[in-house]
């Protein structure tokens, strides 16, 4: 118990030590109950490892600090996600999944201000509309009209938007972005079908959204290091905007 759900966590919001029992692989309380699912968080670890290897040896020392930072969250999402495969509680959900939505928010970033060249303002608008829109799409769409997962449609969405326009521009980036959008699909179909296909197979597919994800991760890390251009001056920006 004090495993599962420490005793800090216990005392001040016992709500957070409920049980969540989501995923075809678990058939107990126990903490090795989703052996697959846990371990394949490791791939996360292995994608940090690449990609920090890689910016040692081609560094962007421009977009260094955003970089360094989709490391720690994808370190941080691992970690948290193993945490959940483990004790299946309400706590270490938050712990997977904040993770992802500060990687996602970076990624986002890094796209817009360096691959689109808007401005911190602009972007920091499209970020907060890219919140808005998945905070809030639980509220207004009807229970039982989107996936369980309906959390990572609309980053699917965004990224396969991305990758179009960054092939129309004929950026060096984009076939990263479309190899990510693609295997950002076969993820959210692992995902989904962990479920459904469990009387078949009987380990769940859940493990394979973990593999799949930290491939994902490396791809659009590896796509900042080797592609994001320098952070467009402002002097440049209004030569651009008066063209």
């Amino acid at each position: 118990m004090c495993i599962a759900c420490p005793g800090f966590i216990l005392e001040a919001m016992p709500g957070l030590c409920r049980t969540v029992d989501a995923y075809c692989e678990r058939t107990s309380d126990a903490l090795d109950a989703e052996p697959l699912n846990a371990l394949t968080n490791i791939g996360m670890l292995v994608a940090a490892w690449a990609v920090a290897r890689l910016q040692r040896r081609y560094p962007n020392h421009d977009a260094a600090r955003l970089i360094s930072a989709m490391i720690v969250a994808i370190v941080a999402g691992g970690i948290g996600a193993f945490l959940f495969h483990t004790t299946a509680t309400v706590w270490a959900v938050v712990l997977d999944m904040a993770p992802f939505l500060v990687f996602m928010l970076l990624v986002l970033w890094l796209t817009l201000t360096r691959f689109f060249a808007w401005s911190p303002l602009a972007a920091a608008l499209g970020l907060t509309a890219f919140i808005g829109v998945i905070l809030g799409g639980g509220t207004l769409v009807p229970r039982g009209m989107l996936p369980s997962g309906a959390y990572y449609l609309l980053p699917l969405i965004v990224l396969i938007v991305v990758a179009v326009i960054l092939a129309r521009r004929r950026s060096p980036a984009a076939s990263s972005y479309i190899a990510a959008a693609f295997v950002f699909a076969a993820a959210f179909a692992a995902r989904e079908l962990d479920g459904p296909l469990c009387s078949v197979i009987p380990f769940g597919t859940h493990f394979l959204w973990h593999l799949l994800a930290a491939l994902l991760a490396y791809i659009l890390i590896r796509a900042a290091i080797l592609y994001a251009p320098p952070k467009p001056s402002r002097t440049n920006r209004q030569v651009t905007d008066g063209a």
